[in-house]
């Protein structure tokens, strides 16, 4: 990243350029806004600029006016950095076109904001841009105009050749032409990319056309445009809305993944990273369905850790944590792909395990058991008790419906808690198992 930073304070100044330059990037440093106005002018390349609100020569606001002024400047963050912390200066600053503002303060928490800003930054530099045209002298020209922005531009003549490179490369904005030789036109491209059924359907448009017509500018944005331009293209108003559609897919893309991110934790046990009992009860009823559809069996165990409160009352709760983190892998281990594995509460873990006859689930239940006898489980002896329902549905062909599937499953797991009680009464450490050939009643 290409810092330029203007500060009167030579002291100030050496703070933020040491804090920039640990995150890597190059800085060049004045004191006077006309000395970097001057570099901007002949050529000094730029990514951000961070001006201080007090200048000898100049306003910060006047360098803001002039720096838009320069060729490329009208999208160049340009950044105040002041000591003020009143609302109503950032509110004024960000009204008169400052990018943002920041508040000048100890370097240990001004130095998470410019870390901020340079990976913002940097996250636009990266930026792939698909353009659609035919013209070779138009498409050289649009690449030319997006040069400043240091982002990676790929041209294409046709709509079926954007076709194929957005299934084998990911772009972050696609620039189309309207009209497109062959059969496939820029509003045809458009609507095949508002029609795929991926993440891709929300990839922004920026569509350009010489044709400056209300009816064809409506027609777009009805197709799914994001965002219309006519040629000739003004580079700054081309570098701008080019910046800030890919802004908007970014944070998309972030929003996204915050959202996968959740949806994930909603469903996996934080301790041991197994599903947990909110995936059960959203993924347990289709195995009880595909095993009635199927004529085959479905085996739910239910395992618990004997005596493990005593492990949390001598040891400690760390270390009872740790052996359920030994115990949730172990059993991970034996499991097939198609099985579900589920922290079911505390130090009871339940299983679904398709198409496992009784006599298979004997074995699978009593070698689970061994693996915690045999070896311990964060250094401590444990052993583990294990009750097992093996369902047999009736007739293949007849399938329940989702509420009755939830309620087998619930039946079912009843019943394998049932088992394992008698297990626990029985001694402990071993297994017991019981084959319901009926549908379950709770």
């Amino acid at each position: 990243m290409r810092v330029i930073l203007i500060d009167a304070n030579a002291a100030a100044r050496a703070v933020v350029e040491g804090l920039l330059q640990a995150e890597g990037a190059h800085v060049r440093a004045f004191g006077l806004g006309q000395q970097a106005l001057q570099a901007l002018a002949d050529g000094e390349r730029a990514d951000v600029v961070l001006v201080s609100r007090h200048l000898p020569d100049m306003g910060a606001l006047e360098l803001l006016r002039c720096v838009r002024a320069l060729p490329g400047g009208a999208v160049l963050p340009v950044v105040l950095l002041t000591g003020d912390a009143s609302e109503s200066l950032r509110l004024s600053a960000l009204e008169g076109g400052f990018t943002e503002v920041l508040q000048r303060s100890t370097p240990d928490q001004l130095a998470p904001h410019l870390c901020a800003l340079l990976q913002r930054q940097a996250k636009l530099q990266r930026a792939r841009i698909l353009l659609v045209e035919d013209s070779a002298a138009m498409a050289a020209a649009t690449a030319e105009a997006l040069a400043p922005l240091g982002m990676e531009v790929e041209h294409v003549l046709h709509g079926q050749q954007a076709l194929q490179r957005l299934e084998q490369q990911a772009f972050d904005l696609v620039i189309v032409d309207v009209v497109l030789p062959g059969s496939l036109t820029g509003l045809g491209l458009l609507s095949a990319i508002r029609s795929r059924r991926d993440d891709l359907a929300e990839l922004p448009v920026l569509a350009y056309s010489g044709y400056d017509e209300r009816a064809r500018r409506v027609e777009m944005l009805r197709r799914g445009a994001n965002d219309y331009i006519t040629k000739p293209v003004d580079g700054d108003e081309l570098r701008a809305r080019v910046t800030n559609l890919v802004r908007y897919w970014r944070l998309l893309q972030q929003v996204r993944q915050q959202h996968a991110l959740l949806a994930q934790q909603a469903v996996t046990d934080a301790l041991t990273g197994l599903h947990n009992r909110h995936q059960l009860d959203e993924w347990g009823p289709r195995h009880v369905r595909r095993a009635w559809r199927d004529g085959q069996p479905l085996t739910v165990m239910m395992a618990d850790l004997d005596h493990f409160k005593e492990v949390n009352d001598q040891h400690g709760h760390d270390r009872g944590d740790q052996v359920l983190r030994e115990l949730a892998q172990r059993l991970r281990d034996q499991v097939r792909p198609e099985d579900m594995l589920v922290r079911y509460g505390g130090e009871e873990f339940a299983l679904l395990l398709p198409r496992l006859g009784a006599q298979a689930a004997a074995k699978h239940a009593e070698r689970l058991r061994q693996r915690v006898a045999e070896q311990p489980l964060a250094g401590l002896a444990l052993t583990l008790s294990i009750g097992v329902c093996v369902w047999q549905p009736p007739a293949p062909g007849t399938v329940a419906l989702p509420e009755e599937a939830a309620r087998i499953l619930r039946a079912l797991l009843v019943q394998a808690d049932r088992c394992l009680y008698r297990a626990k009464a029985a001694g402990r450490n071993r297994c017991e198992l019981e084959v319901l050939r009926a549908v379950p009643a709770l």
